[in-house]
């Protein structure tokens, strides 16, 4: 028997799900991970034979996936469930600009690290976050341990906002720390409030630096008639005619798009964030997501943020990523499960130019994996092969409660429910006292 090899993590007994182009699942299955990368998947008897663990984790009873990938995600929770009554655009004027005006660096670091702690116990490794003050976005995600992919919320037609200036210094002075773990692309907020020039400073930003752009575009019907008005054609098209598209692009939402934008989007390449429970919620209509997988466009998924959602529960999203197209078009074979956990993984990973680090639990990728129990009643029973429901569990039934353990680069930032780099209860206290204080200068309620 030839010698084991010591590594640092060895996880198994579990169902693996690899996420690969063949769709692999490993009924009893074993990853070992070494220095924060995959070393070999495989079957546990197999693995147990060739490996030994620093630590071991058993994960009977336990689907072993990859981290998921939040593609379009606020770092705010500080107004959840504030102007619940309201749109996209009255919510942004008087609640959400208003709010980022009157946050300290401070208060961007407590609001990052609670939304961190939350994703990271919901399964999610991966979040693209285009927020402000980025600097302290990224000392959360340094110190909690998840990876970020930092964008500013910039505008230059819009009191209060940050500028391109304040995320190239965040470039500069950030991107790939955390031993890679955090990367700075570049944001455009809305287009509503963008210049022309300020769209064009960001793509020149994107290609003197060679990172990406995040952006919202068309996702309500507001936004498309403003920027009508405003710039004579809707979003997708002005900003396609200011060079922004591109195969680094990572665009959210597109509610709203006409067959020439759907054109003008698969032909440059440019990746879509599809976020239907923040599009249900704020009553902006539901994507025409299976025209644009016709178009050839790659999409992910993602929450958006709290206030436009009420969580950032990634689970939740792929569940009614789903449902509403089977239901708009009546159409129960539409987007089945393996096609969802695709878009919340490999897809988004695809979209952030990780895809050959993450996004799946392939050997040499970096190990950034989650457990998701399903020793409960509403995961039970749990059928493998012929009749395997397990991919129809991750999809239709799980939450993010019930996520195990969070693993990124192969790091364990929660076991057994408990968040183990921060302390959860300070984090929930700061946030909250910070919350109200911005609140209540912004006169808010």
């Amino acid at each position: 028997m030839p010698e084991q090899r010591t590594v640092d993590l060895l996880i198994h007994s579990g169902i693996v799900v690899v996420v690969d182009p063949q769709r692999t699942m490993i009924e009893d299955g074993a990853i070992a991970i070494d220095q924060g990368k995959i070393v070999e998947v495989g079957a546990t008897g197999l693995l147990k034979e060739r490996y030994r663990g620093k630590k071991e984790i058993d994960a009977t009873h336990k689907i072993v996936m990859p981290g998921l990938v939040n593609l379009h995600f606020h770092a705010d929770n500080f107004s959840r469930g504030v102007g619940e009554h309201l749109g996209l655009e009255e919510w942004i004027d008087t609640i959400y600009y208003p709010m980022l005006a009157a946050m300290t660096p401070d208060d961007a670091y407590k609001t990052a690290m609670l939304a961190y702690s939350e994703v990271i116990k919901g399964g999610t490794t991966t979040v693209n976050d285009m927020y402000i003050k980025l600097p302290s976005l990224a000392d959360a995600a340094e110190k909690i341990g998840i990876r970020a992919v930092l964008s500013s919320e910039g505008a230059d037609l819009i009191e209060g906002q940050e500028t391109l200036e304040d995320n190239e210094k965040a470039f500069l002075e950030r991107n790939n720390t955390a031993n890679g773990r955090i990367k700075v692309v570049f944001g455009v907020e809305w287009v509503p409030v963008c210049s022309a020039q300020y769209i064009r400073k960001c793509r020149y930003l994107a290609d003197k630096y060679g990172v990406g752009v995040h952006v919202h575009l068309n996702e309500s019907k507001g936004e498309v008639q403003l920027c009508r008005e405003k710039y004579g054609k809707p979003p997708v098209e002005f900003v396609y005619d200011l060079g922004l598209l591109g195969p680094d692009v990572v665009a959210a939402h597109c509610v709203w798009l006409s067959d020439p934008e759907i054109e003008l989007i698969a032909k440059t390449g440019t990746h879509i964030s599809h976020n239907p429970v923040s599009n249900a919620k704020l009553g902006n209509g539901i994507a025409r997501t299976i025209d644009y997988l016709q178009a050839g466009i790659n999409i992910g998924l993602g929450t958006d943020d709290a206030p436009c959602n009420n969580n950032n529960d990634m689970f939740e999203v792929m569940k009614y990523a789903s449902l509403f197209q089977k239901a708009i078009h009546t159409d129960a074979s539409l987007l089945p499960s393996w096609q969802i956990l695709e878009m919340a993984t490999i897809n988004g990973a695809r979209a952030l130019g990780l895809e050959k680090e993450i996004g799946s639990l392939e050997p040499g990728k970096k190990a950034d994996v989650i457990l998701v129990d399903t020793w409960t009643p509403a995961l039970t029973p749990v059928f493998l092969g012929k009749n395997s429901n397990v991919l129809a569990h991750l999809v239709y039934v799980a939450h993010g409660d019930n996520v195990d353990t969070t693993i990124v680069d192969g790091k364990i930032l929660m076991e057994g429910r408990k968040l183990l780099t921060a302390d959860e209860n300070q984090i929930i206290e700061d946030a909250t006292r910070a919350a109200n204080k911005v609140i209540q200068v912004r006169k808010i309620r």
